[in-house]
């Protein structure tokens, strides 16, 4: 038996202004023009219109943003051990 994603009866609401979700989704599109730029980042977020893309957007962009926060933290931390 192969295992199957859990699918929450919400997934096909649409992401609604002024929720938490959409304000979690804002702080990572900022974390992902960073990365990527402006243009690519505003249209991939583009594409978020229910609870469903929400949820594929944040599991494709949370490994990238943690890569890169790991990245960061080792730049410092060699960063401070050299005169």
């Amino acid at each position: 038996m192969t295992p199957t994603s859990t699918s929450d009866p919400r997934d096909n609401e649409p992401v609604r202004d002024g929720t938490s979700l959409m304000a979690w989704l804002h702080v990572l599109k900022k974390a992902h023009i960073a990365l990527v730029g402006d243009a690519q980042a505003h249209q991939r977020f583009r594409q978020i219109v229910t609870r469903a893309h929400a949820k594929k957007y944040i599991e494709e962009l949370m490994p990238l943003l943690l890569k890169e926060r790991d990245r960061h933290r080792l730049q410092r931390k060699g960063g401070s051990h050299h005169p």
